[in-house]
């Protein structure tokens, strides 16, 4: 006998649920003792990304779920492409899941021009604790049950307030909402003593498209998220328990002359950071930080908060300078900054040639900075770590590492840790370091450490 036959069961059955669901469902071939062992694997994840036809993928869930009979699901996972000829296919699965108490589920269900009706048995559902549905629309008169239920993603969805209402009465222990391009709301009264965290990603439809303006009121929510496009205006009306914010907002650039007025959308940016700055933390995205420059160019003053961290997603241009250094004049009592300079998938990061190093601190962006130093009030009592990660060195990362550095009256910890791609190697990042160590500090206590 093979010795992986001979390890307990249960820990067989952990290791076979890291399998994808072709190959588990092969195990029982293995062996008189793997025949069944697939079958007590609580977690299903089923994707129809390697079937071809689609009938094949229809098939091989039914033949599997059929196959499992009564075993306990704890999650289930189906991620396809919808086709309405098999909507009864998809209902059979989901009573299946249902009848077997299922506790996640995941319907990740894409589309192109059609939505979905979740059948009955999810509404009422007892056992679910975690449920996230894509391209899907809620029956009108449905009433939702869902007791045990703490965290929900909607994804792709048309929501209209009256489903917002009855989410929130029907899920008494929900922590975590999750609303990623959905449709149909425009007034997120999110209510619920125990909801902890909102995520709202804005997307645009001509379809369920109610108005210009989306409010948000969630007395209870810690953590809020917003990002996507300002297509319509935002206003938070009472969100006094929220500690962590992030705003990652890209500019809409819709067909109408109103959905181009960037100036408006700039504007509500700007309310959204005034109704937060009673936050701890506070994220905000790429073009955030180019609004905060737009008004540091235009000496517009800073608006003043009494948040202690701050994370940038910015790669350091030249202009992140400015919006940074806007934020920072209206943040008086910041004890920590994190400038994450993550590039995305199809974005090629190229560092500077050290070489010109010595050109570095008389570019216009480094003798703006040191002319604000006076105005930025945290770099004299509270500012104590300034910490980059997917570090690339780009031109303007020195002379605003050397205003952290000659200006940080209490600085501790400035920690760099590098992108892991080609130009950054070991001769690049020790050259790195040299540069780093001979800019001037401040505090006696500051250290620069820099990873890779």
């Amino acid at each position: 006998m093979d010795r992986l036959s001979e390890l307990p069961e249960r820990i067989l059955v952990h290791i076979l649920s890291f399998v994808n669901m072709r190959d588990l469902v092969r195990t029982a071939i293995l062996s008189k003792h793997w025949r069944h062992l697939w079958s007590t694997v609580p977690n299903l994840d089923f994707s129809d990304d390697d079937f071809y036809p689609y009938q094949n993928y229809v098939d091989f869930v039914n033949r599997t779920l059929l196959s499992r009979g009564t075993s306990k699901i704890r999650r289930l996972k189906i991620g396809l492409f919808l086709n309405a000829s098999y909507r009864k296919d998809y209902d059979g699965w989901i009573l299946y899941a249902a009848k077997n108490n299922v506790e996640e589920l995941f319907l990740e269900f894409n589309q192109d021009c059609c939505y979905w009706f979740p059948p009955q048995c999810v509404y009422r559902n007892s056992s679910l604790k975690i449920l996230s549905l894509w391209s899907c629309k809620f029956i009108s008169d449905v009433q939702i049950s869902w007791n045990l239920l703490t965290k929900l993603t909607l994804r792709f969805s048309v929501l209209r307030n009256q489903d917002v209402h009855k989410i929130m009465v029907g899920a008494p222990k929900l922590e975590f909402l999750d609303l990623d391009s959905c449709w149909g709301y425009d007034d997120l009264n999110i209510d619920s003593p125990s909801l902890r965290t909102l995520i709202v990603c804005e997307w645009e439809s001509v379809e369920f498209e109610l108005g210009p303006i989306m409010t948000i009121s969630a007395p209870n929510v810690q953590t809020l998220r917003l990002s996507g496009f300002l297509y319509r205006k935002c206003i938070l009306m009472n969100v006094p328990s929220v500690v962590n914010a992030t705003l990652n907002f890209r500019p809409h650039t819709g067909f109408s002359a109103e959905k181009k007025n960037l100036k408006g959308q700039q504007d509500n940016l700007m309310e959204l950071i005034r109704s937060l700055k009673h936050v701890e933390n506070l994220t905000l995205g790429a073009w955030c930080v180019e609004i905060l420059a737009l008004r540091e160019k235009k000496r517009i003053p800073s608006q003043i908060s009494t948040r202690k961290c701050v994370t940038l997603s910015i790669h350091m241009k030249e202009d992140d300078l400015l919006g940074t250094v806007n934020l920072l004049k209206g943040s008086p009592a910041l004890q920590m900054l994190i400038i994450d300079m993550e590039y995305g998938p199809y974005e090629q990061p190229k560092g500077a040639e050290l070489a010109d190093s010595e050109n570095f601190y008389t570019s216009i962006g480094a003798n703006y900075l040191a002319s604000q130093a006076k105005q930025v009030k945290c770099l004299l009592h509270h500012l104590k770590t300034v910490k980059i990660t997917q570090f690339v060195a780009k031109t303007s990362v020195f002379p605003f590492l050397e205003f952290i550095l000659k200006n940080g009256k209490v600085l501790e910890n400035v920690v760099i840790i590098a992108k892991r791609f080609d130009a950054n190697s070991p001769e690049y990042l020790l050259k790195v370091a040299q540069i780093l160590l001979n800019l001037p500090r401040a505090s006696s206590r500051a250290v620069i450490k820099l990873l890779n």
